[in-house]
């Protein structure tokens, strides 16, 4: 399905240009301690881009290499920046193979089944919603240090 492809990989396009200008000084940053951190938004994303939409395509309980504790094990921006250049790869070439009965074949997900192509669309989702957050935080954290 080559325009969910094209789709998705706006969408990793889009976080790339996002995370280019996250620097490790304000990767932990917080405009109050109750939210969350780009370091643990991008950490979130990168499991749902390496983790779950590869989990949900191929039906497997994990791909190889990945556990489900990814979000707990600390991280470094550069090794989360590898892993969602590794997990864009993996994804575009998993949409690549699927078919049009593939994506409306129902899968069980959240407790009911669902036409794969809703997994996928709610997933791809996330990963936008959790880029406008970073880009959220990145604009609140500049603005700050400007009327410093």
């Amino acid at each position: 399905m080559r325009l969910l492809t094209d789709f998705a990989e706006y969408i990793f396009r889009e976080i790339t240009y996002t995370n280019d200008k996250i620097t490790p000084e304000i990767l932990d940053w917080r405009p109050v301690k109750e939210a969350n951190s780009i370091h643990w938004i991008l950490t979130h994303q990168t499991r749902i881009a390496s983790l779950l939409i590869p989990q949900v395509i191929t039906g497997t309980h994990n791909p190889a290499g990945w556990d489900d504790n990814y979000q707990e094990q600390p991280h470094s921006l550069e090794e989360l920046r590898n892993d969602l250049r590794e997990a864009r790869e993996k994804v575009l070439s998993l949409l690549d193979g699927l078919e049009e009965e593939d994506l409306n074949r129902k899968i069980m997900v959240w407790g009911s089944k669902q036409p794969l192509k809703e997994a996928i669309f709610a997933l791809l989702g996330e990963l936008m919603h959790h880029n406008g957050q970073i880009a959220m935080l990145k604009g609140i954290k500049k603005r700050t240090n400007a009327r410093l």
